[in-house]
């Protein structure tokens, strides 16, 4: 050839985006060779056109080949030659028909083998093949017409990727999607049928000790059942409510507000102002700004107040609250109180469902602590030590990255 166009351009550093390669490289070279043609005649430009796509393929790191009118396999890229030697065993592959490669060739390739020898070009985005009597793998596949001489079709470039593990996680999040949708439904289903039969219930009871007023007084073990059979009542509820809570998608974050911390802590600590025993220290900045649903943070606030209550071993129940900025946005809080947890497998334990250091207790109140904090990418952790007492932190994120100056920090 009298051209100067090196052939063997070399393409080690050449990253296609997969289909590009279809999209961009086929259509050039097949507008490259007809120049030639122009110049140097079609015989030449065949030649050319030829060389160039296997030296392309030669190089290129892709899953990509060319194959010959009937099928043949002409060339492969080498990435391709060893994803089929060491993910399936398939050697020698040069030289051999593609649909004697595999134990059953589909037949949605075939029929794009068959458009693109028709001079379509072909995409099909997710196709099974049966690799051996005992694997199977999703692939996608792309083809495309190999024009030579005078506009005639010589063979098929193609290019294959193996996305089993894509169809894979697909699998995993529509079966994810379907349990949350179901568990969705539970909580609805759970709060109509069981909450409200147990609220009217409580209602009952209220009525049973009204009526009862005069007899109570007389026979007090008619009092302790009913004392009793309220805090069953309460139990039940508090469980129920947790459910709910725990099946709910999504909610938890919805409705996301700027809410001061000020206005969070007056609300949780609001129950104890009549509990002398009870000593808060609050450490943290009140004009801090978090990015919150306000109704989880109270909740979230309330039932980790609660919780260090009753775990406190002494009086009075000192209770701090601390913390410091995170250099993400976040602000990680930090509540103590002066009891212990106990052994290092109630520790391991306290965030799972149901598990209680009480008899009475729901075993609910942690674990949607951890629920809540998890659903705003936030962390919760919990450390215990019969010297120092038991410390929960927990990271919240700030509202646009609002914060004090560093030096404001406790």
């Amino acid at each position: 050839m009298k051209n100067s166009i090196n052939l063997k351009v070399p393409l080690d550093g050449h990253f296609p985006q997969e289909g590009a390669v279809l999209a961009l490289f086929a259509p050039y070279t097949y507008a490259l060779s007809q120049l030639m043609a122009e110049k140097e005649g079609s015989s030449n430009a065949e030649a050319y056109s030829k060389e160039y796509v296997l030296s392309f393929i030669e190089k290129v790191k892709v899953n990509v080949g060319f194959l010959n009118i009937d099928g043949t396999v002409e060339a492969l890229s080498p990435s391709f030659e060893r994803s089929l030697r060491l993910t399936y065993g398939i050697t020698d592959v040069a030289g051999k028909n593609i649909r004697e490669l595999v134990y059953d060739f589909p037949q949605e390739m075939e029929a794009a083998l068959e458009k693109s020898l028709a001079g379509s070009s072909v995409r099909i985005s997710k196709v099974l093949v049966q690799v051996s009597a005992s694997q199977a793998t999703w692939i996608t596949w792309e083809s495309f017409p190999w024009f030579g001489a005078e506009g005639k079709i010589t063979g098929i470039f193609f290019f294959c990727k193996d996305i089993s593990r894509e169809i894979e996680l697909e699998l995993d999040l529509s079966r994810l999607c379907s349990r949350t949708e179901l568990l969705t439904r539970f909580s609805l289903i759970f709060s109509h049928d069981l909450i409200q039969p147990l609220r009217q219930i409580s209602t009952y009871v209220s009525l049973l000790e009204l009526e009862l007023e005069d007899t109570l007084k007389e026979k007090p073990s008619v009092n302790d059942t009913l004392h009793a059979l309220n805090r069953c009542i309460s139990k039940a509820k508090e469980i129920c409510e947790g459910i709910v809570l725990y099946c709910k998608n999504g909610d938890l974050t919805v409705n996301r507000e700027p809410v001061t911390l000020r206005e969070v802590m007056e609300m949780t600590i609001e129950f104890c102002a009549e509990r002398p025993e009870i000593v808060i220290k609050n450490f943290t900045p009140q004009d801090l700004i978090l990015d919150v649903n306000k109704a989880c943070i109270l909740q979230l606030f309330q039932n980790l107040l609660d919780n260090a209550i009753k775990h406190s071993t002494s009086t009075p129940i000192e209770i701090t609250f601390s913390g410091k900025y995170l250099v993400d946005d976040y602000y990680e809080f930090s509540l103590h109180n002066n009891g212990w947890c106990g052994a290092t497998l109630k520790q391991n334990n306290v965030f799972n469902a149901f598990y209680s250091n009480y008899a009475d207790g729901a075993g609910l109140g942690l674990m949607i602590c951890r629920k809540i904090v998890e659903a705003y990418g936030g962390k919760i952790n919990f450390i215990s030590t019969p010297e120092e007492g038991t410390r929960i932190n927990f990271s919240l994120p700030v509202f646009n990255g609002a914060k004090l100056p560093p030096e404001k920090t406790v």
